[in-house]
């Protein structure tokens, strides 16, 4: 009995938190803090906290935030090992001046850390290990029925995709876009929002699907804003934008696989004049501690729906075209790595930028990857039988109906064997401008890798391969996913007629 009582003493010592909340967390994970506080009021527009994590010299004020029922979180990934110590502040007494410890140790062994750009264009983890983008898009998978998106979780599982771009609100638009959401963001009462007051289980379902991607690591693209709407979150202005997107930055920041992206098609019109995209992009530069990935997706595919990509707050170049043949233009230009958010989808929808061939979709893919840019999927087909439920992958998720795929996974295999972050593209285009169709991509690093791709097989591919030694030549069919047949060919001048559409190359030095 006095050991029981002496137990139950020190557990109400304790904090209030999830299983997590020790005192001690691994490098790069979440270490979470759960306070009591005052529930009268308004706390999520009216109570600010924070807490400073210091070891030796190294400080990181982290920002807290309501999370419903009295209940006040702050969120901290430790970026050094070793022992920290940390103190809140608050406009409140109760939450003001809490202090504590905690003890950051090695990282597990699938905890490689947040991504990092190297050699200004490629991307790996925070300890080195390679990391490869291969996305997909399902815009509004966490807005829909939870039995939705636990199949979305369940495809994801069994599927090549590290990163998907997902939006926070929801999304109304054609092709079964025009349900209600399970949840809204924001109390509701017929067609009026209440902006101060967040649906606080809207917004920890979506942190669970966060921190459920991170498992399976997967990138968690978050579109912040898009103009798809029709319950007034596209124009909440300038004010409840910025207290939004600082709760955002409050709730999921410390998560190691969050991405920013600013917006879902940021110049559509009105869209584009009513929002203050600076003034956002500037404070997620200055308020996130940890500098997550920062983008903006264009409308339409020409380089003048662009945002202007050097701004200093902005990390990646994030587009929406399929002109892999300017890439290595953009690159020069933005000088930041070159990410294909968007190349139109594979699927059977009446639009355009939604009805390719799988075999178009897995081409895409050889065609961004090989210009130096990483590629993203969608499949538009629709994926239920019930008509009241309509769901399509790029949609709402579910699960997956077209065939690239398998091809885009292969794609992957390849990508992965090669030394990305230290290769260059090289883009060969034909004299009409008109035939862009018919041009050769090289992806290489000069006289030790290289891969080439072409999607018909009319194309040449011509190399200059130094040194002295003969090179290894596989060819690839990409379609059918296997190594139609390698060669041994000689240094010098190279010149190949591939004898099928779809084909790659990769030649490799025989050390002998």
């Amino acid at each position: 009995m006095k050991i029981s009582i002496y137990l139950l003493f020190c557990f109400l010592l304790v904090p209030i938190s999830c299983s997590n909340t020790l005192d001690k967390t691994e490098k790069w994970d979440v270490y979470e803090i759960v306070m009591e506080g005052p529930a009268e009021g308004n706390p999520y527009m009216d109570i600010d906290l924070s807490a400073a994590f210091t070891i030796g010299d190294h400080t990181i004020e982290m920002p807290g935030f309501y999370d419903g029922d009295g209940i006040y979180k702050i969120r901290f990934s430790p970026d050094s090992i070793g022992k920290w110590t940390y103190v809140t502040r608050s406009n409140s007494e109760e939450l003001d001046g809490k202090s504590g410890k905690l003890v950051c140790s090695e990282p597990g062994p699938d905890n490689h850390g947040p991504l990092r750009i190297v050699n200004t264009f490629y991307l790996e983890y925070a300890d080195g290990t390679p990391f490869y983008s291969v996305g997909t898009t399902a815009y509004q998978w966490t807005s829909v029925a939870q039995h939705i998106q636990e199949k979305t979780l369940e495809t994801l599982e069994e599927s090549p995709f590290n990163k998907i771009r997902m939006c926070v609100f929801p999304k109304n638009y054609r092709y079964g876009n025009e349900t209600e959401p399970w949840l809204y963001p924001f109390k509701r009462e017929g067609e009026d929002n209440d902006l101060t007051q967040p649906d606080f289980e809207f917004f920890r379902n979506f942190d669970k699907r966060i921190q459920q991607l991170l498992k399976m690591g997967i990138q968690a693209d978050v579109i912040l804003f898009h103009p798809y709407d029709k319950w007034g979150y596209s124009s909440m202005g300038d004010e409840m934008n910025l207290k939004y997107v600082r709760y955002m930055i409050a709730r999921i920041s410390a998560y190691r696989n969050v991405w920013w992206s600013l917006a879902n098609e940021w110049d559509i019109p009105g869209f584009k004049e009513r929002t203050d995209w600076e003034g956002i992009g500037t404070t997620l530069q200055k308020e996130d501690p940890y500098q997550r990935f920062r983008g903006i997706h264009n409308w339409y595919g020409s380089e003048d729906h662009f945002y202007d990509h050097t701004r200093p707050w902005i990390t990646h170049t994030c587009t929406q075209t399929s002109q892999f043949y300017n890439a290595i233009r953009w690159r020069e230009r933005y000088n930041k790595p070159l990410l294909f958010d968007e190349m139109r989808y594979e699927g059977d929808v009446p639009s355009g930028w939604g009805n390719l061939s799988g075999e178009e979709m897995a081409s895409y893919f050889w065609m961004a990857g090989l210009s130096g840019g990483y590629p993203t999927h969608g499949d538009t087909y629709k994926n239920t039988s019930d008509d009241s439920t309509e769901v399509r992958w790029w949609a709402k998720g579910g699960y997956l109906v077209g065939e690239s795929v398998a091809r885009i996974g292969y794609f992957k295999s390849i990508m992965e064997e090669a030394p990305v972050t230290e290769m260059v593209p090289e883009i060969i285009t034909p004299e009409d401008p008109e035939d862009r169709n018919n041009t050769v991509y090289i992806f290489s690093k000069p006289g030790e890798y290289y891969l080439a791709y072409v999607a018909n097989k009319g194309n040449r591919i011509r190399l200059e391969l130094p040194g002295e030694k003969n090179y290894k030549m596989d060819v690839i069919d990409t379609w059918n996913m296997n190594i139609v047949s390698s060669h041994s060919v000689p240094p010098g001048p190279f010149d190949y007629q591939p004898e099928q559409s779809y084909t790659g190359l990769r030649l490799t030095p025989i050390n002998e």
